[in-house]
């Protein structure tokens, strides 16, 4: 039987604080290419006895997200995500899955193709990185209940705070080390990769899962970990091992 194809559906939470109004439609889009470089079959390496699809899958699911819709070249990660619950109803062609492919074309590739089985588009995106394996389904909601709630802002990223003050804060400068904000004791943030939620027509408008009107979702901790190297997996092993972090229960 044909894989049946992501839905986008208001999700619990997200209804706009002013008026009443109604739930946005929400679809995640989960990104998971074959090839890894630094860190190879990341994507299906079991971290606690779970991959890094089951760990996004669980947290999505307790979330209160719909099926996420998985975009990847891959047919084994193709197959485990169908493993745990994911919309896997079609390939991402090769050349949308190269070392130097940005996030944004992959995902409007699966939007289109989305759009193409539903018939419209969903007011809003939610990319889903599986290297961010520590995010809380508590993130997610707040998230998109606060983008929903702003109609201002055209999208929102989860923030991890730098440990100093932009003052010390430098660039490099031709081998001399430069002040970014001299004096400054304004607090700097950085994206921490655990979440992005976008309005659809920004996406499509900007390219960019960053335009102009953006909110900041602040959080920290094991969270905020983003796994790329063999180091961040050494770190996020260590953690589960101490039982500092663990999969959300299945359903």
């Amino acid at each position: 039987m044909a894989d049946q194809p992501a839905m986008s559906r208001p999700v619990a939470g997200t209804q706009a604080a002013a008026g009443g109004h109604a739930a946005e439609s929400v679809l995640a889009i989960v990104p998971a290419r074959g090839g890894s470089k630094r860190l190879p079959g990341k994507n299906l390496r079991p971290l606690g006895g779970l991959s890094l699809l089951g760990w996004t899958a669980r947290c999505a699911a307790a979330a209160g997200m719909p099926a996420p819709l998985l975009t990847t070249d891959d047919t084994e990660i193709a197959a485990e995500a169908k493993r745990h619950g994911y919309a896997v109803p079609f390939l991402r062609p090769r050349e949308l899955a190269a070392d130097d492919t940005p996030t944004v074309p992959a995902v409007l590739h699966a939007l289109d193709r989305h759009r193409e089985a539903a018939g419209c588009d969903p007011a809003l995106v939610v990319l889903l990185q599986v290297t961010s394996p520590f995010r809380a389904p508590g993130l997610i909601r707040e998230g998109i209940a606060r983008l929903a709630g702003t109609p201002g802002a055209d999208a929102l990223v989860a923030m991890k705070e730098l440990h100093v003050a932009l003052g010390h804060v430098y660039r490099d400068e031709r081998g001399f080390t430069v002040p970014v904000a001299p004096k400054s004791a304004e607090r700097a943030y950085v994206p921490s990769g655990a979440l992005y939620v976008i309005r659809t027509q920004a996406l499509r408008r900007e390219g960019t899962f960053m335009p102009p009107r953006c909110l900041c979702l602040p959080h920290s901790g094991l969270s905020c970990l983003d796994i790329d190297t063999p180091e961040d997996w050494a770190l996020a092993e260590a953690a589960v091992a101490a039982g500092l972090a663990r999969p959300v229960e299945a359903a």
